[in-house]
Formats: C-alpha cells, sequence, structure tokens
C-alpha cells in the first residue's frame, strides 16, 4: 500500500508540471495541505534526512532564523553563512551574498594594477632570456651579470673575492645521502671555503606545501670579478623537470650552497621535487644557512631576522617595485592562466635581490677589509669579551 500511495503522488506531481502555471501551484498546494495519517509514510522519520540536517550540510525552512541565518549545524557553518549574507557584491560582479569576500584577493588585484602597467608582455619580452633543453625538457634561462645584477655588485664582488675563510657566525652542514653523511662532514666542514666554488641559491615557489610546484630557482656565483646570475624559469607547470634538472647539474660544480632558510625549505623542497620527477638527488655538497647566522647576529637589534629586514639594516634603502613574497605564488598562478608575464618581472627581481642580499650579508659576516670604501679593518663581529655584546654593523657610508 505504502508503495501505490507513492505511485499516487508521483503521477500527480507529473501532472501538475504538464499543466499551466494556476494548476501547478494549485495542485502544489493541495499537496502540502493535506493533512497526512499518524501512520502513513509520509509522517514517518527519515534518520539519513535527519543526520545531514543536525551536520549542518543541508538545511530547511525551520532552521532558519529571520534574515537567512543558521540555527543549527556546526559553528564554522553558521559563521560562514552569516558572512556569506553580509558580504557585499563581489569585485568580479557577482552579486551580494554569494561570494566570501577575500582580504588576500582584493590586497592582490590591487598590488597587480600598481605594477603590472603597460600592455601585456610576453615572458620573452618582459625578461629577455632564452629557452633550453635537457632531456628532451624544456625552461627558460635569465642571465645576468655585473651591474645587471645591483649597482653596488662589483664592490661587494670585490670583497667575497677577498673571502678567505668562513666567519665565525656561520656553520656549515652536508647536504648528502644518509650514507655518506658521516664521511663528508668533517672534511666539508673543515676545508677553507674557495669564493669560485660557493653558489648561492633561492627559490620561489607556487606554494608552501611540499605537493606544489617550483617554478623559479636563481643561482648567483662569482666568476672572474664580477657576479654572474642564472635564474631557471618555468614558464608552465610541465617544464618544472627541465629547470629541476638544471638545477642539478649547475649544483653539481660547486662545493657549497649559501641559502637563507635553505636548510628548513629550499634544499628540502627541491630534493622532494626531484624525487616526484625522477631525478637523481643532489650529490654531497656543503651548506650554510645565513638565517642561522643573521640570528645570533642581530636578533637583538633587529624586530626580526627576515632577509628583507636585515638587507634594510645593512643596506640603508628599500627596494624599488618588490612584490611581497605572500603574493608570488599567486601571482605566478596568474601568468600561467593569462600568460601576461608583466607581474613577472617584479617576481624575477625579488628572486635576484634575495641572491644579492645573501652575498652581501655573508661579506658583512666576515667583515672583510674594506680599504677601497675608506673604513677600516676592525670585525665587529670578533668574539666580544665576557659580559659584552656583539656590536652591530655601522650603517654603510658607500654605496654597496
Amino acid at each position: 500500500m505504502i508503495a501505490g500511495r507513492a505511485s499516487a503522488e508521483e503521477e500527480a506531481v507529473g501532472r501538475t508540471v504538464q499543466t499551466d502555471d494556476g494548476a501547478d501551484r494549485s495542485v502544489s498546494a493541495s499537496l502540502q495541505s493535506s493533512p497526512a495519517s499518524p501512520g502513513s509514510a509520509a509522517s514517518a522519520s527519515n534518520e539519513i534526512i535527519d543526520a545531514v540536517i543536525r551536520s549542518g550540510a543541508v538545511t530547511r525552512g525551520a532552521d532558519l532564523r529571520p534574515g537567512g541565518l543558521l540555527r543549527r549545524g556546526p559553528w564554522w557553518w553558521r559563521r560562514r553563512t552569516a558572512r556569506d549574507q553580509a558580504a557585499p557584491a563581489g569585485r568580479d560582479g557577482s552579486p551580494a551574498g554569494t561570494r566570501f569576500p577575500s582580504g588576500f584577493e582584493a590586497e592582490f588585484q590591487e598590488m597587480l594594477a600598481q605594477m603590472a602597467t603597460g600592455e601585456p608582455l610576453s615572458i620573452e619580452r618582459a625578461v629577455p632570456g632564452e629557452q633550453r633543453t635537457i632531456d628532451d625538457s624544456n625552461y627558460y634561462l635569465i642571465r645576468l651579470n655585473g651591474t645587471e645584477v645591483d649597482t653596488g655588485a662589483s664592490a661587494e664582488a670585490r670583497h667575497f673575492e677577498r673571502f678567505e675563510r668562513w666567519p665565525d657566525a656561520a656553520t656549515r652542514s652536508v647536504v648528502a645521502p644518509r650514507r655518506a653523511h658521516a664521511d663528508l662532514l668533517r672534511p666539508i666542514a673543515e676545508a677553507a671555503p674557495c669564493p669560485r666554488s660557493v653558489l648561492f641559491f633561492d627559490i620561489e615557489t607556487a606554494g608552501l606545501s611540499a605537493n606544489t610546484y617550483a617554478f623559479l630557482c636563481g643561482f648567483m656565483y662569482l666568476r672572474g670579478d664580477e657576479f654572474h646570475v642564472e635564474q631557471a624559469f618555468a614558464r608552465d607547470y610541465t617544464e618544472e623537470e627541465g629547470m629541476l634538472r638544471h638545477v642539478r647539474e649547475t649544483m653539481a660544480r660547486f662545493d657549497t650552497v649559501v641559502t637563507y632558510n635553505g636548510a628548513s625549505f629550499d634544499i628540502p623542497f627541491i630534493r622532494n621535487r626531484f624525487a616526484v620527477h625522477r631525478i637523481p638527488d643532489l650529490k654531497p655538497v656543503g651548506s650554510v644557512d645565513l638565517l642561522h647566522s643573521s640570528r645570533r647576529v642581530y636578533r637583538e637589534i633587529l624586530p626580526n631576522c627576515r632577509l628583507v629586514t636585515v638587507e634594510r639594516h645593512l643596506r640603508g634603502v628599500d627596494r624599488v617595485d618588490d612584490i611581497p613574497s605572500r603574493f608570488i605564488p599567486r601571482a605566478y598562478h596568474e601568468y600561467v592562466r593569462t600568460r601576461d608575464a608583466r607581474i613577472m618581472r617584479n617576481v624575477v627581481y625579488h628572486n635576484r635581490m634575495d641572491l644579492f642580499t645573501m652575498a652581501v650579508i655573508l661579506n658583512r659576516l666576515g667583515e672583510v677589509a674594506l680599504a677601497d670604501a675608506g673604513v677600516g679593518a676592525e670585525n665587529p663581529f670578533a668574539t666580544p669579551p665576557a659580559g659584552d655584546t656583539i656590536p652591530g654593523p655601522n650603517p654603510p657610508q658607500v654605496p654597496f
């Protein structure tokens, strides 16, 4: 009998669809207003429906307060619904109450409007470089040297060329497979550095999780008496493999890799991406993380030891047209979607300045003789007397 009653109701509802609007409303009203008998199926409780209502996944009119706010369900669902109802019309033209306002997205769009001026550009026009191929994998390579890196690059390169030993504040470790770590730690840690075997390394990623992409890997090294910068760029998600193969080949030519927070992020991230693409692991190489060195020296005199904060303290100037780090992943996804590389000029600049700043920090930590600048050879990073504190460096008197 229950099945027969359900079939009759379905047939009645089917007839309402075929009639005009007035008949539709009248039949629907009759179905809703007809009282159900105590033993009918309409009065029986559906445990599945009740469960999803209690969880907040669905709702019904009886659970809504005036104004459309949920009265039941998880607290996060109620809060999200309330914020959605109160949201103004979206920037993309979506009506009020249909999307959540994102402060981050609003800030990014404002930053994008300020930096991405002029006509859309291809990556070749925005950042001149060349396409390279390794093992049938493409990537884009950008090369700069000397004053193209920074106006003060030549002076810092001369200081770095006279680098005789690692500063006391810097500590060296080893990037190597576990079985080789014990054998290589002692000789690499005690070896005197050669400026031509030191590689500055920094990466930009499409997110912070290990299951996302790296899209820009920057290198800086001393050749002759000038700093040279190479930046391997993945113009699309599919070019990450070629870029990573370039990373492995480049690192194999150097004795020590210098990073800023690279021991905790850059190097592990790259090695994870190597594993994803079935690329052999890095060859054993010495590693110096300048974040730990900077904390030993500057933590008492600076509000934080972020790279840009230390750079501002040492150089006395701020970067021009630099993109904040938190916007870089979003900027890359925007570039891949639109192929407009105007914003990527700022991302490439940010990566290059991170590389150069690491050389500035290492020079200041080592406190090489600044004969050309007329500064005395006294080392402010020498071990202080007992009870004394390590003084910070004097502001630079000449442009770096």
